[in-house]
């Protein structure tokens, strides 16, 4: 409550409720009295010049500030005044005497760079002009995403032991600090120099929508892919097997129990003794988190540098960033620059504008930026609130291969040779392989690493590196290998790129150069005899935009042979030139020369057409060489405007030096299998004259389950979804993803619909449509997303129990409409029905899907008391109307 005390000299004393921070207990006051006030001294002054009052006495109120022991160091007044009037003003103004040495604390409001951001505690010290102190815990909790780290420490280490800080403080490190008594305010201005440096990623937080609340893979999943094939040959050369081929099935198939995937595949071949062929069997476990995969069983070891791949079976742990990839893993483009005034920043890369941005004052540091490989040229026009312009120009190299500063990449193997015989797979347990590779991002522009990989015979140890500068990228690849029979050797390899596009490289000029010399003996731990027949191998490429916008490249490679083998070379031409209307040509030129020593001229002519609307192309080609007779081949293919269930055609014709071939083929893809027939004709041109004829038929679909649902689809390439319907949609068609070209994916008499290629680790989009759905039911939401795991299946069940779309006419006891009102429906039948809200015309009318047979009841929002119980009998489905409900007197 707001009290208001007459003083003796005029003035108006006001105190407010009292608010305790902490342990000290503050008074919130009015800024219009309060500011009068603040200062012991200040409030004298001004009664001194006001002439003295008499008034009649009152009880005495709580004065408004609070007196507390002295700063040591206290400020003297600037204007004195004389020490017995100042206690007998004091003993009147405040009702008690003034003690020695008080000072006080209050809440003001707080600005940073003219922006309020709360308040906080200030403590004034006696004196004329009083010492200003306030909480640093808030000051420096506000500043902290404002004002530069070196700033922030040298302020952290100024606080007195009461946790306070002062303006002369922020004034000695560069800030501007003012506490205007009258309005309460303390105001801080942080100049751009002490500004903490700006950080912009411009992709950061570019996750697909719906990514934060994507559903999550099912914990039991699973497919198996069947791929057949078989071929009916009607004629051919003599000794050629005629009539039906044997059959040949593949099966492929992955379990997922709550991310344990176990996958693995098996061959199956027609013959008089049918023959049954395994496949690799493993078992994968991934930890996204850590973008770490490992691996058990037949692998599939992944190789850098020199290192061979060979099939083994053990383990394998690896950093693959495919488990996250939405995660930047080059090194993040970084430009840093000043803005003394609030300004717009265009952003262009290669003479494109990606970005604008508005920027306050202070350093900026703008990041990520999506640069392509090669050097960029990356620039910055400034527009500061005045209209002055500035341009920034910044060279930004670029490497594929860079990693993020800090950043590491490896896989690591140990496991056994694998040898398939006849069928067979066997393991040599004698001969155990370790294969290590490591990469480290040193710096922006610079990734190093080395591998290993060594049995019991062979040994293998390399280093290499890329580097990307202004002029160019650089690479390296330098090894050691040692062979138990014929000793050690060496091998390196030295590339160069330089490629540069935007306004810097309008003829978008590319160059590529390579040097590799392998020594005679080296080996590349393939476990085979090396036949290094060339010590080294020099290639360059080159390429850029001609006149009349004609492509051109060149390139040369050249070989030097050892002892006996002779060099060989081969020079190259390319031109390209595409026209509007849909029409190109290509032209190719070549001059080699084999390790026989045969020279060799080839000139390769492509024509293409390519008829968008028509959806149509034709492509003509002839290969002309001096050492055989010319081939030369048409084709022509037609794509289906229905990406499923649609038929692909394509028709070629073709001579070549041994034969005339017409080939035609017909493809179709359908929700539950892929389809391709074909048929090829060869007329052979030797004196034979023979004909071959061979019909092939190929197909593919699989069977999918998850979480106890069983699906039939097309062949799984890695992770599905599977779309169920709830019971009272089987006779309801569902679509998936509709488009121009119709659904993805369907649900329909043959059972649940089954999305067959969703990319693992990454955010899916499912859209679902029923074309055909009753009045009355719910298909509940029609856009998921979702987030599969590797080889992962996720059902998503659509469709709710509801199918009654109710209308009526709602009366009050007297019989009169209820007009314009809400209300809420209840299931009494079920209580885990969701409430539905119910509105009603002004004729009372009103109409209300979601419902299911059963007994409910309605309450308006405004009579909760006075219900309506209803029922909806069991056969009713679709409109139902309930003619008359009315409330009870």
């Amino acid at each position: 409550m707001e009290h208001r005390k007459p003083l003796e000299n005029g003035l108006i004393m006001t105190s407010t409720t009292t608010t305790l921070i902490g342990s000290s207990l503050i008074l919130l006051f009015p800024i219009s009295t309060l500011g009068q006030t603040l200062s012991d001294q200040s409030i004298l002054r001004n009664a001194q010049a006001q002439p003295s009052t008499p008034t009649e006495s009152q009880p005495q109120q709580p004065s408004p500030v609070e007196n507390q022991p002295a700063s040591p160091t206290p400020s003297k007044p600037s204007t004195p005044v004389p020490e017995k009037q100042d206690d007998d003003l004091f003993q009147r103004i405040f009702g008690r005497p003034r003690t020695s040495g008080s000072v006080q604390r209050v809440v003001v409001s707080f600005l940073i760079n003219g922006e309020e951001q709360g308040q906080i505690l200030i403590v004034l010290s006696p004196g004329g002009t009083p010492e200003v102190r306030f909480q640093a815990g808030a000051f420096l909790e506000k500043t902290a995403e404002i004002v530069r780290p070196d700033i922030q420490e040298k302020l952290r280490a100024a606080i007195d032991k009461e946790g306070n800080l002062t303006l002369e403080v922020l004034r000695q490190n560069g800030l501007e600090a003012t506490f205007d008594q009258r309005e309460l305010k303390l105001q801080v201005q942080v100049p751009p120099a002490q500004r903490k440096t700006n950080v912009l990623n411009v992709q950061e937080g570019n996750l697909p929508p719906g990514a934060k609340d994507a559903l999550h893979p099912s914990r039991i999943s699973g497919y198996v892919n069947l791929r057949g094939g078989e071929s009916y040959v009607w004629s051919g050369k003599e000794g050629t097997s005629l009539g039906r081929q044997p059959l040949s099935l593949d099966f492929e198939g992955a379990l997922n129990l709550n991310g344990w995937v176990i996958e693995g595949s098996t061959a199956f071949t027609e013959k008089a003794n049918p023959n049954l062929v395994r496949g690799d069997l493993r078992v994968v476990r991934d930890a996204p988190d850590q973008a770490l995969r490992y691996v058990a069983g037949d692998l599939s070891v992944p190789i850098t540098g020199y290192q061979s791949s060979r099939p083994m079976v053990g383990i394998t742990v690896a950093r693959n960033f495919s488990l996250q990839p939405y995660r930047v893993t080059r090194p993040i483009s970084q430009f840093e620059f000043f803005l003394e005034r609030p300004s717009r920043v265009e952003v262009l890369i290669n003479g494109r504008l990606t970005q604008a941005l508005q920027l306050p004052p202070g350093r900026q540091d703008i990041r990520d930026l999506p640069l392509s490989g090669g050097i960029n040229n990356v620039q910055l026009i400034i527009t500061d609130d005045v209209g002055r312009v500035q341009r920034l120009d910044f060279p930004a190299p670029v490497a594929g291969e860079l990693l993020a500063p800090g950043l590491q990449q490896f896989a690591y193997s140990l496991g056994f040779p694998t040898k398939v015989e006849k069928g067979d797979r066997n393991y040599d347990f004698t001969q155990p392989t370790l294969t290590l590779s490591h990469r480290w991002g040193l710096t922006d522009t610079l990734t190093m690493g080395g591998y290993l990989q060594a049995d019991p015979k062979q040994q293998l140890a390399g280093v290499e590196g890329v580097w990307a500068t202004s002029f160019g990228n650089l690479g390296w690849d330098m090894a050691l290998s040692h062979d138990s029979d014929i000793g050690s050797d060496y091998a390196m390899r030295l590339r160069y790129d330089y490629f540069q596009t935007g306004e810097n490289n309008p003829s978008q000029r590319t160059f590529r150069f390579a040097l590799e010399h392998k020594g005679s003996q080296f080996t590349t731990g393939s476990g085979l005899v090396p036949r290094n027949n060339y010590s080294y191998d020099l290639s360059a490429y080159y390429s850029q935009k001609l006149f009349w916008g004609i492509g051109g490249n060149l390139s040369a490679n050249y070989q030097l042979g050892r002892a006996e083998v002779l060099d060989t070379y081969k020079l190259s031409l390319g031109l390209s030139k595409s026209f509007k209307n849909g029409l190109g040509v290509n032209l190719n030129l070549n001059q080699s020369r084999n390790s026989a020593g045969q020279d060799e001229q080839q000139a390769y002519l492509s024509l293409f057409l390519f008829l968008p609307k028509q959806r149509q192309s034709i492509q003509a080609t002839s290969d002309v060489r001096n050492t055989s007779s010319p081939t030369n081949r048409l084709t022509w293919n037609y794509s289906s405007p229905r990406s499923i269930g649609g038929i692909n055609a394509s028709v070629g014709v073709a001579n070549t030096p041994t034969d005339y071939d017409l080939t035609g083929r017909l493809s179709y893809t359908g929700y539950r299998a892929n389809v391709e027939f074909s048929h090829d004709f060869l007329l052979f041109r030797d004196a034979s004259d023979a004909t071959s004829n061979t019909t092939r038929l190929n197909w593919g679909t699989a069977l999918v389950f998850a979480d106890g649902h069983f699906g039939w689809s097309r062949p799984i390439n890695n992770s599905f979804a599977l779309v169920t319907r709830n019971e009272n949609f089987r006779g309801q068609q569902i679509g998936i993803n509709p488009g121009g070209s119709g659904y993805i994916a369907r649900a329909d008499n043959l059972g649940p619909a089954v999305v067959p290629d969703l990319q693992p680790y990454q955010v899916s989009t499912i859209n679902i449509d029923a074309p055909n759905l009753p009045l009355g039911y719910d298909l509940g939401p029609s856009i998921y997303h979702l987030l599969p795991s590797y080889r992962s299946g996720t059902v998503i069940r659509v469709g709710t129990d509801a199918s009654v779309f109710l209308r009526g006419v709602l009366l009050d006891a007297k019989g009169e409409p209820v007009s314009v009102q809400a209300g809420e429906v209840i299931s009494l039948s079920d209580p885990k029905w969701k409430p539905l809200t119910l509105f009603t015309n002004k004729a009372g009318k009103f109409a209300l899907e979601g419902l299911k047979p059963g007994r409910y009841e309605l309450r308006l929002f405004g009579n909760q008391e006075n219900p309506i119980r209803f029922e909806i009998p069991s056969d009713k489905t679709g409109v139902y109307d309930i003619g008359i409900l009315k409330f009870p007197s």
